[in-house]
């Protein structure tokens, strides 16, 4: 069963117990209230049955001298209503004389009533030979017990047509409340079924541009939205990997194509004088470097690996330091570290390649012998180098992946370093920084937000 069937159902179960409980309460009032009246009218006929039987002897005869049982004597119609029968009752609870036709029943209780004399009883039973249904009353009087009945058949009537009435009141709005469910459900699942068969068609097909119904604020219309963007997030990404990809397949055939350029010189000329083969080797191990670190640069980012480590609280200053060393025993280049004591919470593997990133970014494009400056001061990282700087209209777009300024089209480098900066700094909630140094040069860096500081 779909869920616009289980709504309708669930609905119908609910409209037909509400119903059906508020008609069995009516049902069992009106019930009790018309038993309570013919209880009252019952108690009322006996009362005038007594005060008539107690008066002197009149016209109809109620004092009978020969009788030896109760001195009552009954009358061929009570109080002018038809549905009144009486019935005498002995000291032993034997009927000694009744309306014409009329058997009353005799229990227990009716003729501890004649035995007693007094009190009164409310019963209710029926005749034993004609079925008829009857409310008892059963008062004590000298020498036994007078019971006055009323015929229920009219009563039992109504309230059976009250109980059929009822129940085509529970029917029908059982079949209402089906119907308002299911359209309620239809209404709510028809939008599911559209953001279904969207869902499908991506399956199907792989396009991610597939319309999206983002109407709505009931939680279809906040999952269609939830679906539109992650759809977004998802065209995003492979957009962004789609021009990775391209990219880096342009950038390789650069260092490829001098590989094989230089390969196929050693190949034809195998005599060639010491000096040019050195020349040659030495620019097989530059493009071989170069090519190294372009694609681990590349499966850095395509893999994002320098956000999966856990953060640890780091000296920013030691990161600097360490990083520093490094590249100073790598390329010879002096490398000065100005440093506070700022601590912060810090991925420490994919901080360290931020800072390499800036200080060989610095080392390529400074071809002077002034030394490379790097400043940490209260959670910015800058590096400063005394090269060209950056050219007005490329300082917006460096930190941008592959991106590479046509001054820097000859120099070594993939175009990928700035950009991992820039990721690392907006996964610690940071951002970079790139401007010209008075006096020459570029100073690049990040800052990182107070938040993550100690």
């Amino acid at each position: 069963m779909g869920l616009g069937g289980k709504v309708a159902l669930a609905v119908a179960v609910v409209s037909a117990v509400a119903t059906a409980t508020v008609g069995l309460l009516s049902y069992q009032a009106t019930e009790a209230r018309l038993i309570e009246e013919v209880d009252r009218s019952l108690q009322s006929a006996a009362s005038v049955l007594i005060t008539q039987s107690s008066r002197p002897r009149g016209p109809l005869g109620l004092m009978d001298p020969r009788n030896p049982g109760p001195r009552v004597v009954v009358p061929e119609r009570l109080v002018g209503i038809d549905q009144y029968v009486v019935q005498v009752l002995d000291d032993s609870g034997q009927a000694i004389d009744a309306s014409d036709g009329v058997t009353l029943p005799v229990d227990g209780v009716d003729a501890d009533v004649a035995r007693t004399q007094q009190g009164a009883a409310l019963t209710s039973g029926s005749d034993p030979n004609d079925a008829t249904p009857y409310r008892i009353i059963t008062v004590g009087i000298p020498g036994g017990a007078l019971q006055v009945a009323r015929d229920l058949t009219e009563t039992q009537s109504v309230l059976d047509g009250l109980g059929t009435r009822l129940w085509t009141v529970v029917v029908l709005v059982t079949l209402g409340g089906a119907a308002v469910g299911w359209l309620l459900a239809f209404g709510v699942t028809q939008r599911i079924r559209r953001l279904t068969a969207a869902a499908d068609q991506v399956g199907i097909s792989g396009s991610l541009e597939v319309a999206i119904d983002v109407t709505g604020s009931d939680e279809a219309g906040r999952l269609g939205r939830a679906l539109d963007r992650m759809l977004g997030s998802l065209a995003e990404s492979r957009r962004q990997q789609q021009r990775l990809v391209e990219d880096a397949g342009h950038e390789l055939r650069t260092p490829l194509t001098s590989l094989r350029t230089n390969l196929d010189v050693l190949r034809r000329h195998r005599q060639l004088p010491d000096d040019v083969q050195l020349q040659v080797l030495g620019d097989l191990d530059r493009d071989v470097l170069e090519l190294a670190a372009l694609v681990d640069e590349v499966v850095a980012v395509a893999a994002d690996r320098h956000s999966d480590a856990e953060a640890t609280t780091e000296s920013l200053g030691a990161i600097c330091r360490t990083v520093a060393e490094r590249v100073h025993r790598r390329t010879g280049r002096q490398i000065d570290v100005t440093s506070d004591d700022t601590t912060a919470m810090v991925q420490a593997a994919s901080m360290e390649r931020a800072v390499a990133n800036l200080i060989d970014n610095a080392v390529k494009f400074d071809s002077s012998d002034a030394p490379i400056e790097v400043r940490v001061a209260g959670g910015r990282i800058s590096v400063a180098d005394r090269g060209p700087g950056i050219a007005q209209a490329d300082l917006n777009r460096v930190f941008q992946r592959f991106h590479r300024s046509a001054e820097s089209r000859t120099l070594p480098g993939s175009g990928l370093g700035l950009s991992i900066v820039a990721k690392v700094a907006a996964d610690h909630g940071g951002e970079v920084f790139a401007g010209n140094r008075p006096g020459g040069g570029a100073e690049v860096g990040f800052q990182l937000p107070p938040d993550i500081l100690n």
